[in-house]
């Protein structure tokens, strides 16, 4: 089994170390230029933003070459889904295969612009009910995709028609950082785009942004905010450990 994952908050890292198996953060895999595998079984962990597969997520699947007898994928989200299951349908990788199976878990809500984070558990009944339901058809090698709401179809359409987390200056131009900075350097450590650099002690961003939020949740000395923030409070999956989310 491997698994290939991105996780910012740890959750898809979490569903990714109940699947088991080889797991490999997708960043550290475009850093380095590797994107074939061959396995029995291959997966992709992956969170859902703006009701769309990320790009840098399709652009890794569509640079992939995988040989394998089973291809699947688990997109995670916090409020709503989207149409994300059929988009996921239309990507294959570079050497054309496509998913035999596709299913989203909804998981906490990690975006601190839409919920406050206080209010995310992480670990709900139902979530972990789903969770099972994932590994037993995963186990099974089933052959599944999940249905999309008509809803989700017309929402996903529109956002994909004026995608709002596009690489770029992201959440940066809205970040403030205030006294509590010590210039650990966590948040140039968790960023999966190298988009933070130390200049004299202080996080300096450039212009490779993809809005995953990794900096403003895990600073350990909650000196980063961003200046449309439901609240202050900070989310990590409670079975991930920060180092864990450390791309350097």
């Amino acid at each position: 089994m491997t698994v290939l994952y991105f996780s910012s908050t740890g959750n898809n890292l979490y569903v990714a170390k109940k699947i088991g198996g080889a797991k490999y953060s997708i960043p550290a895999l475009v850093e380095k230029g590797q994107y074939e595998f061959k396995d029995d079984c291959i997966g992709i962990v992956f969170p859902i933003y703006g009701l769309c597969v990320p790009p840098f997520i399709e652009e890794f699947i569509k640079n992939l070459r995988v040989e394998c007898g089973y291809f699947f994928a688990i997109a995670t989200y916090g409020f709503f889904p989207g149409a994300v299951c059929g988009q996921l349908m239309q990507i294959c990788s570079k050497n054309g295969r496509t998913f035999d199976y596709i299913n989203r878990l909804k998981m906490a809500e990690n975006c601190i612009t839409f919920s406050d984070m206080a209010k995310q558990k992480g670990d709900s009944a139902k979530q972990q009910k789903d969770l099972e339901k994932i590994l037993l058809d995963i186990v099974a090698k089933k052959t599944f995709v999940r249905k999309d709401s008509f809803l989700g179809k017309i929402m996903t359409s529109h956002h994909l028609e004026d995608y709002e987390f596009p690489t770029g200056e992201g959440v940066t131009g809205k970040i403030k950082i205030n006294k509590n900075c010590c210039g650990c350097g966590t948040c140039t450590k968790v960023c999966p785009m190298k988009n933070i650099k130390l200049v004299h002690s202080n996080p300096s961003f450039e212009k490779n942004c993809i809005s995953c939020g990794a900096c403003l949740q895990n600073c350990p000395a909650n000196a980063l905010h961003h200046e449309m923030e439901k609240s202050s409070a900070r989310y990590r999956n409670p079975h991930v450990q920060l180092c864990e989310l450390m791309y350097r």
